[in-house]
């Protein structure tokens, strides 16, 4: 999801040990009110962020740019607690299941819509059939794959326009029955912007609402979206929610390089920034105690594009991975920020493993072997795909210059801007391995594996194949399991095949490291909901 800079293209569920608050920062959210809520302490600050894909619907919305805007806009049916694996219920009143095949989500009753409409059953299941349905396309349809009469929505010309397992038992209550038992389902429905409401308003005239979203969350627009420069959103005076925000209004300030946006911190032009790599440690040395570094949970990899014939010789995808020193470039491109990776599920969800991927380490030798014994890539050349907004540039040259030392490749560097990349390579135009980071949605081993791997999931390479049904089979034996933790042995082994195939290479984990300026405190970040911005204070 790029949540991330993929979003979530932007998870833990036993106990987790994750840092929340900078040295300097203050753990005060602000005063408690009578109600369990929280005062409002005021003031505006700004943040970095990137120039979202999509805005509305918020099916469309599967990267960090937009996600951390809708969340704030929006408000989920319910949230897990990263450190405690506790359910918080927002939205939602109660969800539960004696079965974990048929649920029953109750609502809390007189929430609206920031336009006045009511926030009810009914606003939730057209907004997941409008996002389950195959011909609009949308990036997070296949989350309601689970759900019963998702099939009969697939295809160029579906007959069915809505899923016949959700029904509205009356104006707060909705029945969700699942194909198969699934004991995370609650799990899944925490990633607000996949299983966000739709206003009437909004479904009727998507362009404007993308222009300008209509949510029902503690924030909302101050004004349209002005692309590829900022967006505005103000707290929402008549939230019916208890944790409203404490910033009256917080501007979102899209750059296209993260080295410019760190430029306009240090002139006093932005509150929140997330650097270059290359300048982070300048950013310690300015900065002071006012930095945030904590484990973000975001899995980077470089994707193998099965459906070019080249590729599809498992030892070329075993020889590439071989040939990349990750521990070199974690220290001298990324200055310790980033943990090679040894898993495909990221270091503090249960069931990640410090030794489950043999073809991880720099091997040249065993690499060279491996590229040789499979006969090469035609003429010894490759063209690696990445976007050019992210500060990926170094440590893609390193990558490509391992390459033409040990294994003879010559090769070409293609970068797009992430908006359009994405699109390049959701419609497979890559000519190459490309770059993308996954970063959690709900606290499970389990997201890790389906939504990336599986049908209609965010690899887009086309892997198939008797690896490939032992995977998606493996999965479907964790997802039925009782509970997370009596799952984490099957998708353990899912892992397992993913990292013996290699549709995507395994790169590493990344922390988050922010600064940011004496005009706020409090600066949090989970890897479930990225900064929590709404508890961001201003001094």
């Amino acid at each position: 999801m790029q949540r991330r800079t993929t979003r979530r293209l932007f998870a833990a569920v036993a106990a987790v040990t994750m840092l929340t608050a900078a040295c300097g920062g203050s753990d005060d959210g602000g005063d408690a009110d009578d109600d369990g809520g929280s005062t409002p302490t005021g003031g505006t600050f700004s943040v970095q962020s990137t120039e979202p894909q999509s805005l509305a619907p918020t099916s469309q919305c599967y990267e960090s740019g937009c996600s951390q805007v809708l969340t704030l806009i929006d408000t989920g049916l319910l949230r897990i607690d990263p450190e405690t694996s506790e359910q918080i219920y927002d939205h939602a009143e109660s969800i539960e299941s004696d079965d974990s095949k048929l649920w029953t989500v109750t609502l809390k009753e007189g929430w609206e819509f920031h336009n006045g409409e009511p926030v009810n059953a009914e606003s939730y299941i057209r907004a997941w059939n409008e996002s389950a349905y195959g011909p609009n396309a949308t990036q997070t349809g296949f989350f309601f794959s689970p759900v019963e009469g998702y099939d009969d929505l697939q295809g160029k010309d579906p007959q069915e326009t809505e899923m016949s397992g959700l029904v509205a038992v009356d104006d707060y209550t909705i029945e969700i029955t699942l194909s198969e038992a699934f004991s995370q389902w609650p799990l899944v429905m925490s990633y607000t912007p996949a299983f966000a409401p739709i206003a009437e308003e909004c479904q009727d005239d998507l362009r404007a609402c993308n222009e300008e979203p209509i949510g029902m969350g503690p924030y909302q627009m101050a004004g349209p979206w002005q692309h590829n420069q900022s967006i505005t959103i103000e707290r929402y005076d008549d939230y019916q929610g208890e944790d409203v925000g404490n910033a009256d209004t917080i501007e979102f300030k899209i750059y296209g390089n993260p080295a410019t946006a760190f430029r306009d911190w240090q002139a006093g032009n932005l509150d929140i920034s997330d650097p270059d790599p290359s300048q982070v440690p300048t950013a310690m040395a300015e900065a002071g105690e006012r930095v945030l570094q904590v484990d973000s949970g975001a899995f980077s990899y470089m994707g193998m594009p099965i459906f070019l014939e080249e590729f599809q010789d498992v030892r070329i995808r075993r020889a590439l991975s071989l040939d990349i020193d990750r521990e070199t470039i974690a220290d001298k491109v990324y200055n310790g920020l980033v943990t090679p990776a040894t898993d495909v599920i990221a270091p503090f969800v249960p069931g990640s493993r410090t030794d489950a991927c043999q073809y991880c380490v720099y091997d040249p030798e065993e690499a060279k072997r491996l590229y040789d014994e499979a006969g090469g890539l035609p003429n010894d050349e490759v063209t690696i795909w990445f976007n050019n907004d992210g500060g990926h540039e170094q440590w893609i040259q390193a990558v490509a210059n391992t390459w033409r030392n040990d294994l003879g490749l010559s090769y070409e560097l293609e970068s797009q801007p992430f908006t359009p990349y994405l699109a390049t390579v959701g419609a497979q135009k890559q000519t190459g391995p490309w770059r993308l980071s996954w970063i959690p949605d709900y606290p499970s081993p389990e997201n890790y594996l389906g939504p990336v791997y599986g049908e209609g999931g965010a690899y887009d390479g086309e892997w198939s194949g008797p690896a490939y049904d032992e995977f998606l089979q493996l999965v479907a034996d964790g997802d039925a399991a009782p509970s997370v933790e009596k799952g984490i042995e099957s998708y353990q082994a899912a892992a397992d095949v993913v990292l013996e195939e290699l549709p995507v290479v395994p790169l590493w984990f990344a922390d988050q490291f922010l600064v940011y300026s004496e005009n706020v405190d409090n600066v949090k970040y989970s890897p479930l909901d990225q900064i929590l911005l709404d508890e961001v204070t201003v001094g």
